[in-house]
């Protein structure tokens, strides 16, 4: 009887918290949920897809430049955070701390080829603008 009680006690705690979370709702398909554009207008997801994917295509390489840019450094924050933590545990994680170490360079090699880009598309925009006038 004894071995029961801990079981007992863990359906008793479980049902208290049920009965305050209130009734089951099964999580909704975002593809039967309807959205709203900017104008408060509703559209389905398919619409919504349809509009993102038009949105897409018309991405500048500039804009795509510097999205790509943006996420590489939040990479390199990430990797050498990671690093950092390996380096208090080198003992065990000395591997680690070179495959991150390695990681960081060639991750910011690609961010300043990223940087390098961004600035040519800049001058480039910047001269089509200019030739508009």
């Amino acid at each position: 009887m004894d071995k029961y009680v801990e079981t007992e006690k863990e359906v008793k705690w479980l049902e208290e918290r049920f009965d305050k979370t209130g009734k089951f709702k099964p999580i909704e398909s975002p593809a039967r949920k309807v959205w709203t554009d900017k104008d408060g207008k509703k559209i389905t997801y398919a619409e919504f897809m349809e509009r993102w994917k038009t949105g897409m295509k018309g991405i500048t390489q500039s804009q795509q430049t510097k999205m790509q840019l943006n996420s590489t450094y939040i990479m390199l924050i990430g990797i050498a955070c990671g690093f950092v933590i390996s380096l208090f545990n080198w003992s065990n994680l000395w591997w680690l701390a070179i495959i991150l170490g390695a990681a960081f360079f060639n991750t910011g090699v690609g961010a300043l080829g990223l940087w390098q880009k961004k600035i040519a598309y800049a001058e480039m925009e910047k001269m089509i603008e200019e030739a508009e006038e």
